[in-house]
């Protein structure tokens, strides 16, 4: 192994850095940049120093760490969020206030966009709070300096309305309000230390976006063991579009909030509390299937125009009966389930029209193959297509109607366009799905692991 790969190695295990997923020699140019700046050239070197050393460590993951984010990322997210903390507050009476975590927290502008959100939702500065820790001090620093430019107001129009009413112009940026800045508290740490879910505590919300996707799946299933210790129970979880499949790949639910890719854990089993095995450790760990009930949505109009329920005894006309014939036939590729966890990989990493070619490359091969539709589905969720994600939901529950993610992420799109007896429905055919499969079989149809 050469001073690159080894170096690569630690990264991954100090902060989880899969470095593929941020471009070939993307951490060796930042170990070159090290080199040039401590005046060495000896990689050798350079790797007994970072062992040595855990300022040079840090240091390098400054380097590695490039900050990407802007407010109100994912606006769905937020909405739901003002929702959901209004009720939340509404149940406390008073007894606490909520507590929110954002990690990582990078720059600063999700847990500012998280505290303005609540403001707009009617909650006064006493009945929340938010954390923000972040592994990177420079991004740190950035953050509690709160003074911003053009690039983090990107994105939606209304950005504009929060940066009138929660800014101040300056030469140098727009200068946060004070009263934002006093409701989030920042802090130093890594989603990987044993001792932090104990230092933090819990929490009634927590926003970990867009940071899964650069982990493997082994590092996946450590840094969601990490985020169930840091929720309460029935807290909701916000993640990025594309990483839901790796979250309910490890047990948890959707919330039923379409694009706001908010989750829960499924109860009563927590994958935290389930030890993962190094043989375990690539494969999905299984938690009891019985999704929460879903938190109502205020009283008047839903957030999406009702749409008609989707009627699962109607499928398209070209898409072949689940006759006994076909049942057989999936899984006769023994290639299928190798190939569909590298589909799931790929969009859990964002590279959604590599994972939807995959997949219809398996279905070309295979057309009864209930795991390629369901993930199909999760690509166009992901796009924002609900319509087409619908419609392969539709599919693998044609296929195998006991298929227990797409009736849960069918569920959450019906509930958004308004059609809660519909979403209920497929709950109860979820839970019942839940109950009747064995707990540790090993299924070519859903791609073995990537479930």
């Amino acid at each position: 192994m050469s001073s690159v790969e080894r170096i690569e190695a630690l990264l991954q295990s100090t902060m989880g850095l899969d470095a593929e997923t941020i471009g070939g020699g993307a951490v060796e140019r930042a170990v070159r940049t090290r080199l040039a700046q401590r005046g060495h050239a000896d990689l050798d070197a350079y790797w007994l120093a970072l062992q040595q050393s855990p300022d040079e460590l840090q240091a390098l993951i400054e380097a590695v760490v490039v900050p990407e984010t802007w407010f109100f990322r994912h606006r769905d997210a937020f909405t739901t969020l003002g929702r959901l903390a209004h009720a939340a507050v509404a149940e406390l009476e008073g007894c606490r206030p909520l507590r929110l975590l954002s990690l990582p927290c990078s720059t600063g502008e999700e847990p500012y966009s998280i505290a303005m959100a609540l403001f707009d939702a009617g909650l006064s500065a006493a009945q929340f709070e938010v954390d923000a820790v972040d592994i990177s001090v420079r991004s740190l620093e950035v953050a509690q300096n709160a003074v911003f430019g053009r690039n983090s107001f990107r994105g939606m129009r209304d950005t504009l309305s929060y940066r009138e009413r929660y800014f101040s112009p300056a030469d140098d940026g727009h200068h946060l309000t004070p009263a934002v800045r006093a409701r989030v508290r920042f802090s130093q740490g890594n989603l990987f230390d044993d001792a932090l879910a104990a230092r933090l505590g819990t929490y009634d919300f927590v926003f970990c976006r867009n940071v899964l996707i650069y982990f493997d799946r082994a590092t996946q299933i450590r840094a969601i063991a990490t985020l169930e210790r840091l929720l309460k129970m029935g807290a909701t979880l916000f993640a990025g579009p594309a990483e839901g499949g790796a979250l309910t790949s490890a047990g948890l639910v959707s919330a039923g909030y379409a694009q706001a890719f908010a989750f829960r854990v499924a109860a009563p089993v927590r994958l935290a509390d389930v030890p993962v095995s190094p043989l375990m450790a690539g494969r999905a760990v299984r938690t009891a299937h019985v999704p929460p009930p879903p938190l109502p949505l205020p009283a008047g109009k839903p957030a999406v125009p009702r749409l008609p329920s989707v009627a699962l005894s109607a499928p398209d006309s070209q898409f072949p009966p689940p006759n006994a014939v076909s049942r057989m036939r999936i899984g006769v590729s023994t290639q299928s389930p190798d190939r569909l966890a590298e589909a799931a990989r790929l969009a859990d990493g964002g590279q959604l029209e590599r994972a939807a070619a995959l997949c219809r490359t398996v279905l070309s091969e295979d057309g009864a193959n209930a795991q390629a539709e369901y993930l199909l589905g999760l690509v166009r969720d992901a796009a924002d297509d609900a319509a087409g994600a619908q419609t392969h939901y539709r599919r693998a529950l044609y296929l195998d109607p006991q298929h227990y993610e797409a009736l849960v992420h069918s569920a959450a799109l019906l509930r958004a366009q308004g059609d809660p007896a519909g979403a209920e429905r497929m709950l109860a055919r979820a839970e019942r799905a839940g109950r009747t499969s064995a707990p540790a079989t090993h299924d070519a149809r859903r791609g073995g692991g990537v479930r």
